[in-house]
């Protein structure tokens, strides 16, 4: 009885973020800025419609992102293409991009600065030796003891 509940329960949240492939762009739109800047609700939509729209949802967050234009919205850009589109050539080099405006747009945000510092690791490395070591330094200005952006620095 426990697992049909718990079952329910999932198919009622799957419900409320899976988007119909025959919604307008425009309503789509209108139902991701309403998620707001809540980072649960906007990780679950991606989970439940990332495999059905793919890069399209690029296309969507990056329209939310200029508008909006806060660090935050960059960020959601840069995760979807290095988490949830990992396997599409070029994601690595889109995540970074969106990154490095979102850490444009907030200098403070270490989780933006770790995101960074996590594509100069494998499976495919993005970042140059000179950017590793201005993000890593970035990163230690602000958490002192990064064991990330130490090894960066002393390798």
């Amino acid at each position: 009885m426990e697992l049909q509940k718990l079952s329910d329960l999932l198919e009622i949240k799957m419900e409320r973020y899976k988007l119909s492939r025959f919604l307008p762009h425009n309503k789509i739109l209108d139902y991701i800025t309403a998620l707001g800047e809540d980072q649960d609700s906007l990780t679950t939509f991606m989970i439940y419609n990332a495999d059905d729209y793919g890069v399209y949802l690029i296309t969507l967050l990056d329209e939310i992102a200029k508008k909006k234009h806060t660090s935050f919205w960059y960020g959601q850009l840069g995760d979807l293409c290095m988490v949830y589109l990992h396997y599409v050539d070029g994601a690595r080099l889109s995540a970074l991009f969106y990154f490095i405006k979102a850490h444009e747009l907030d200098s403070k945000d270490t989780s933006i600065l770790n995101a960074i510092m996590d594509l100069g690791e494998p499976p495919e490395i993005v970042l140059t030796e000179d950017q590793k070591k201005y993000y890593a330094a970035k990163l230690l200005a602000l958490e002192p003891e990064s064991e990330k952006a130490l090894a960066v620095i002393n390798s």
